[in-house]
């Protein structure tokens, strides 16, 4: 079988999301990681080199990335996401852009346009979460309908990489003129996918936005613009723009409250819980691995002949168990993404999904800059 040809869009170091696509590309048999492009000369030969990458044409240009493959990845910043896809789908590229989708919806919808234009062409979100295994279990469970009606949703998570305020410095993912909003997009992007993407059918839209937004680490450490490792510039600090923690809760048109809370200073778990009328599930850091936490009050758990009292973890069943992401984050995606240029099938994790999910961040932002409740 002849391999999709890849090229990948923005090779920097801080949180390592084009390694994390170039292992998917490598686990999957039907692609393969042909070329690499960064604006900043010399990043994708540091990156190559780093991680021991061979066999790759590194480019000096979009053009010349663009001449050799027939997909490619954007793992650049956000405020770079709608133009490069816009310049690929124009090139016949199929596209498989990083959440969050842009800064804000308004940017993002002249390249759901361009998708719409080359409907030949394959144009994806990559909302990664939905094929982990706990996910994947959570979503049999509620489709089963063994919850009862869903009254209550909540979600918190996050990271801790960026908590060091002295040896994590001042990157994109900080100003708000390349991110758009920090934590809130960040974390939130993937918690609002799979929220709608496991409970929107049954719990409806979200029609009330709430948001507190806050920022624990003003000013960081500049970072040296010509570094391909990202160094500091010296002791020249500037101001963080954007969040660094976010707490934002909305209501559906079906009264079903959602709380979410997310932090990129975060040294503590995550949590994912779905309170409905007969039983909760959880996909917590608290339970062992290979499970989520479950109580039911009209039924035994899976495995078990007695109604327990409170929440127990159980297995996650084997089918769900390493299939989603082969130990690579975006191995589920990067599938999907071949076989929709392959066949010729829509993707559901299209563009207007991703332009979807962003219009949502916008209502939680707006909610938070004005300190009032939205309601569309």
């Amino acid at each position: 079988m002849q391999q999709i040809r890849v090229g990948i869009i923005g090779n920097g170091f801080t949180i390592g999301i084009a390694k994390s696509h170039y292992d998917g590309y490598t686990k999957c048999d039907k692609t393969k990681v042909v070329a690499l492009y960064d604006i900043l000369p010399g990043r994708s030969e540091a990156f190559a080199q780093r991680h021991k990458i061979e066999g790759v044409t590194i480019c000096s240009s979009l053009d010349e990335l663009f001449s050799m493959v027939d997909a490619v990845s954007l793992c650049v910043p956000n405020c770079f996401h709608a133009d490069l896809a816009v310049k690929a789908l124009e090139a016949g590229k199929h596209v498989l852009v990083e959440k969050p989708f842009s800064t804000d919806a308004e940017t993002g919808k002249k390249a759901v346009e361009a998708a719409k234009a080359h409907p030949e062409l394959v144009a994806m979100t990559s909302f990664n979460y939905r094929e982990q295994a706990a996910v994947q279990y959570m979503k049999e469970i509620v489709d089963s309908g063994v919850l009862g009606p869903i009254r209550f949703v909540r979600h918190h998570g996050g990271g801790g990489r960026i908590a060091n305020a002295e040896k994590v410095y001042l990157e994109w993912r900080m100003r708000k003129e390349t991110s758009g909003t920090g934590s809130l997009a960040d974390f939130g992007a993937h918690m609002l996918d799979l929220s709608d993407w496991m409970l929107g059918e049954q719990c409806g839209k979200f029609v009330s936005y709430s948001a507190v937004t806050t920022t624990s680490i003003p000013e960081r450490y500049v970072i040296d613009g010509e570094s391909v490792m990202g160094e500091k510039k010296g002791d020249e600090k500037g101001p963080v723009t954007n969040d660094d923690t976010a707490a934002f809760t909305a209501v559906t048109d079906k009264g079903v409250l959602f709380t979410f809370l997310t932090s990129r200073i975060n040294h503590g778990g995550a949590d994912f819980e779905i309170i409905g009328e007969y039983g909760a599930i959880s996909n917590s850091t608290k339970w062992p691995r290979g499970t989520i936490g479950m109580s039911l009050t009209n039924a035994p758990l899976p495995g078990e002949t007695e109604i327990k009292w409170g929440m127990h973890p159980i297995p996650i069943p084997e089918k769900y168990m390493g299939e989603g992401t082969q130990g690579v984050q975006h191995y589920g995606v990067i599938c999907e993404f071949a076989d929709c240029i392959l066949s010729g099938k829509k993707p559901v994790r299209d563009l207007e999904r991703g332009l979807f999910i962003q219009q949502e961040i916008d209502n939680f932002a707006r909610a938070a800059e004005e300190g009032r409740t939205i309601t569309v």
